[in-house]
């Protein structure tokens, strides 16, 4: 509406050769046109949902989940993504699988949808979108540990193939070239291919993925043939995102709070065993492809510094220039001069204030802290609960954080024991 305004207009100076007042009009409102453009941003897109409804959308969901679809639905398609996540893992932690794989096979479509052509994906991608803004699609540890969770969804059902393919779908998370750089470390995805591998008689890319294990774990030791049951324990508490620097562009990383729990320990028939620490999801949260970094999403601010401090620079001589207008022989010639300076410095202020550097924090916060493994050989005829527990760095046991979970049959003779030492329901 603002250039519409300036259409039309035939004479851009007075019979002396400056600028009519109606033309300085029209110039200065199309500067504060342009000033005012970040004011036009998207508004919250939180939804309103009647109480009636509400009830309709969670009568046949567990009440432990009520919290967590609640936020989901009056969040929407913004938050969707995240939610699923949250929502997933919740309900494979109470044994709702059909409802765990419904919102991670959601979460994953819509990760993938990043890369369509379609505006929300144009807007995902654009640096003209405030990060806060876009629908969420996760850093690369969350999608990473996206494919990981549905991958074990795929174990508990017997579907090993499915499985794998979902652990291979995690690694190309991990080693997307965003960063350039190509290279995955993610290594309990490529242990889980291995292991999968193994079970499903691959052993030739059971033994490849396993070397990879073993570059970057070189005291692990490889399961053995005869081992059916694997067993995964997660500990601590998520990473968290938090914003930094100038405009809070730089989005930082810290590590979860509120728990002490390093070790995980495992006892069954009268037998102890120390399961292996194999992933720091703090450590995949702040590295790409092995190399760790303190800050992403610096480019967005410096661009934000530049464009201001160009445009200040031009408006300020614009300024100099209005003022030096009278001294000069030909008045209306600097005048002119002066408003398009004027013009292109407010221009570039407000090019530099679209350039939306907020740093996105949102982050999937009912994730671990880290994953731990071990593999066993238990007769199938003698399967049951194991008992868990966990320890500090210093080999304090927390006692209040035992827990005792069941072997799952999972493939022919092979089971699955997948526990946690902090709950996945989170209440806010």
């Amino acid at each position: 509406m603002i250039f519409a305004n300036l259409r039309g207009t035939t004479s851009s100076t007075g019979d002396d050769g400056s600028m009519t007042g109606n033309h300085k009009c029209r110039l200065g409102a199309l500067a504060l046109g342009l000033l005012l453009l970040p004011a036009c941003g998207p508004a919250s897109q939180k939804a309103h949902v009647s109480d009636a409804a509400m009830n309709a959308y969670l009568q046949n969901k567990p009440a432990a989940l009520h919290t967590l679809y609640r936020k989901a639905l009056i969040e929407g398609p913004r938050n969707q993504v995240l939610n699923d996540m949250r929502v997933g893992l919740a309900a494979m932690e109470l044994g709702h699988y059909s409802l765990a794989r419904e919102s991670l096979d959601r979460a994953l479509l819509n990760i993938e949808t990043v890369y369509a052509d379609d505006e929300t994906a144009r807007n995902a991608r654009s640096l003209w979108y405030e990060e806060g803004k876009k629908d969420f699609k996760g850093e690369p540890y969350e999608r990473a540990m996206a494919y990981y969770y549905r991958g074990l969804l795929y174990i508990i059902e017997g579907d090993l193939e499915n499985a794998r393919a979902s652990f291979k779908g995690g690694v190309l998370q991990d080693a997307f070239a965003e960063e350039e750089q190509n290279r995955c470390d993610f290594t309990l995805l490529i242990f889980l291919q291995g292991w999968v591998s193994q079970k499903l008689g691959d052993h030739d890319l059971a033994r490849m993925a396993y070397e990879e294990v073993k570059r970057f774990r070189p005291d692990f030791k490889i399961p053995d043939a005869n081992d059916n049951v694997l067993v995964l324990v997660e500990t601590g508490t998520s990473p968290r995102k938090v914003s930094d620097g100038i405009g809070h562009g730089e989005l930082k990383f810290r590590r979860g709070r509120g728990f002490v729990e390093t070790r995980a320990h495992l006892q069954w028939n009268g037998n102890t065993y120390d399961a292996y620490p194999m992933e720091d999801i703090y450590w995949q949260a702040t590295s790409r492809g092995g190399r760790q970094f303190d800050k992403i999403l610096e480019g967005k601010v410096v661009f934000r510094q530049t464009n201001a401090m160009v445009g200040s620079a031009l408006t300020d001589i614009a300024s100099k220039t209005m003022i030096m207008a009278p001294l000069m022989e030909n008045t209306g010639t600097f005048q002119i001069a002066a408003g398009a300076l004027g013009l292109v410095g407010a221009t570039q202020m407000a090019l530099a204030a679209n350039t939306k550097t907020q740093a996105d924090t949102r982050y999937w916060n009912n994730l671990p802290d880290g994953v731990h493994v071990l593999t066993l050989q238990v007769d199938p005829t003698q399967w049951g609960e194991v008992d868990i527990w966990f320890e500090d760095a210093n080999g304090q046991k927390q006692t209040g954080l035992s827990t005792r979970r069941p072997i799952l049959k999972t493939h022919g003779g092979t089971g699955l024991v997948w526990a946690r030492s902090r709950t996945a329901l989170v209440k806010k």
